[in-house]
């Protein structure tokens, strides 16, 4: 385009403008040719659309068509921006829990020993049936060995209580293992809450 036709657009832009009203739209044809009119165009094109204030000067952008990967991208940081608005909101609502429930740390710490407690018995209760259904696979291994050494058929009602024995003692394993994690998440909430209770009411809740 000559430096002649780039002074000539802006004029013909204002000139539209003042017969028109203070709208103006502006947008690239599929000839890839500049159009200006005081109505948008009838279909929706590649490029978008930019709207021109009386002064011709752009006051808003219209997207055009996306491609597929273009509309993939922009559903991601949609989905994004979603996700820190709500993680900001959860944020916010967690800080209002904390100053409207605590006065001072030491009452978080009440709680955690609380939670810290019932835990703790729910281990103990685990390990206890743990070692009961740990005697009952180690004495039907028992009864299937002296079988086996026997050159005896072991039946099969037996390889059932020592396969039902054997899941038991995985599953109440797992139970522990999920147990010791929670009173790490415990310990460390809240000290995360007591932190955080101290930045939100000062140094006077170290208490």
């Amino acid at each position: 385009m000559s430096h002649h036709r780039l002074l000539i657009l802006p004029l013909i832009a204002m000139a539209l403008t003042a017969h028109a009203g203070e709208t103006l739209y502006k947008w690239v044809d599929e000839n890839g040719k500049v159009q200006y009119s005081d109505k948008p165009p009838m279909q929706q094109n590649k490029r978008g659309m930019t709207e021109l204030n009386k002064q011709g000067m752009p006051i808003r952008q219209t997207e055009g068509i996306l491609t597929p990967e273009q509309q993939a991208a922009r559903n991601a940081e949609l989905a994004k921006l979603r996700e820190e608005e709500r993680k900001a909101l959860e944020a916010r609502r967690r800080d209002n829990a904390l100053v409207n429930s605590f006065s001072k740390t030491s009452e978080i710490d009440a709680i955690r020993d609380r939670n810290l407690e019932q835990l703790q018995a729910n281990i103990q209760s685990d390990r206890l049936r743990l070692e009961a259904a740990t005697k009952r696979v180690n004495s039907f291994q028992t009864q299937i060995d002296k079988l086996t050494k026997a050159k005896k058929k072991v039946p099969n009602d037996l390889m059932t209580d020592l396969t039902e024995r054997q899941a038991e003692v995985a599953k109440i394993n797992a139970s522990i293992a999920a147990r010791n994690l929670e009173i790490e998440e415990v310990k460390n909430r809240a000290e995360a809450d007591k932190k955080r209770l101290v930045e939100l009411r000062g140094e006077s809740v170290r208490r």
